[in-house]
């Protein structure tokens, strides 16, 4: 009762009817992949040579995170996630909550600002066209990258891709961190690309995706190597089947997937796989330097996922995500983003110009 006292006092829906799941219907699917063949037909040439932007490789989960991101949206019951990330942020994060209601911003100041402290929380109000599947933040904002060189004073930018859901706040949220911001034109998720600090470059291979060549991943994002997965369960995003832990661990559920890992150089370690949902999964947890924030739903199964996390030293913080991951087809990986540092007072600075 207390979890939906909270949500009522934020204003926001608990649930809407036609809020879309995080999978694409068929439809959406089609049109994914069209999208994506049309671009190699009439974009690229022959040998897919695709512009180089300054990136010198992604930004990865496994290094110092700054920011903390997320939308206000409260589908699926996953204000009890979000709250728990704000009462836990490690030290150093900032929690950006983003929003599209300009009558929210005073209610989300005053509720994450008292479970993570006033100075320490940020709320946008970004002017563009929100879909309703913004909740997912993983695939709709911009994926940070590394820079060659700095840009408008920054060491970092981020590469917006064509999101199916329609939901686009990348050029605001570039415009708040002043950062520059480098184009992806195949449509693609987020959450279908996971990597670590040395440039190596996960994706699982399903439709849309098989049409993406690895040039726009190696000159756009700034990849050393590409390494394509076959969707073999779940949604098909690789945050669902393989996370990057330090810079020697990686884990996954997905055993086949284990000798291409392996061939990384990493030390892999097998998560289970939860027995109660077919999109439930461990993976899909978000690592925020020195804590891992697991996604557990009530199972036996729960234990021996966290002591696997615990195992890497990390502090394990379990967050519930029952409805989450079965009526929205995700977790808490999902509906956050986290970006690299950036003097928080230069940009109060930038923006009070």
């Amino acid at each position: 009762m207390k979890t939906l006292l909270i949500i009522f006092g934020l204003g926001l829906p608990v649930w809407a009817a036609d809020v879309k799941p995080l999978l694409p219907s068929a439809e959406e699917n089609r049109q994914a992949i069209q999208h994506n063949k049309n671009l190699n037909l009439r974009t690229w040439s022959l040998d897919y040579s695709v512009p180089r932007s300054e990136a010198a490789r992604p930004f990865s989960e496994v290094e110092e995170a700054g920011f903390l991101l997320f939308h206000s949206d409260t589908y699926y019951n996953a204000t009890e996630i979000k709250n728990t990330l704000a009462s836990n942020l490690p030290a150093g994060v900032k929690l950006v909550v983003y929003t599209n209601r300009s009558s929210q911003v005073n209610k989300l100041k005053k509720h994450y600002g008292s479970l993570a402290g006033q100075d320490n929380v940020e709320i946008l109000n970004l002017q563009y066209k929100a879909s309703d599947r913004a909740i997912w933040a993983r695939d709709n904002t911009p994926i940070p990258v590394l820079l060659n060189s700095p840009i408008n004073g920054r060491n970092w930018g981020a590469v917006d891709a064509v999101y199916y859901g329609g939901d686009e706040p990348d050029l605001a949220l570039a415009k708040w961190f002043h950062i520059e911001l480098f184009k992806n034109m195949y449509q693609f998720e987020g959450g279908n690309f996971v990597t670590d600090s040395r440039g190596n470059c996960v994706t699982v291979n399903k439709s849309a995706t098989a049409q993406i060549p690895d040039t726009v991943f190696l000159n756009t994002y700034g990849c050393k190597q590409v390494i394509r997965l076959k969707h073999v369960a779940g949604i098909g995003h690789a945050d669902e089947r393989v996370k990057f832990i330090n810079e020697s661990v990686v884990l996954t559920d997905t055993p086949s997937y284990v000798p291409q890992l392996s061939a990384l150089g990493y030390e892999v370690r097998t998560l289970p796989r939860p027995q109660g949902g077919y999109y439930r999964t461990y993976v899909n947890a978000l690592s925020i330097n020195d804590r891992v924030f697991v996604p557990v739903f009530g199972e036996e199964l729960d234990k021996e996922a966290l002591a696997v996390y615990e195992s890497t030293g990390k502090r394990v913080i379990p967050v519930n995500s029952e409805d989450l991951s079965d009526n929205g087809n995700g977790s808490v990986h999902c509906i956050t983003m986290t970006y690299p540092k950036v003097d928080f007072s230069e940009l109060k600075r930038w923006f009070s110009r």
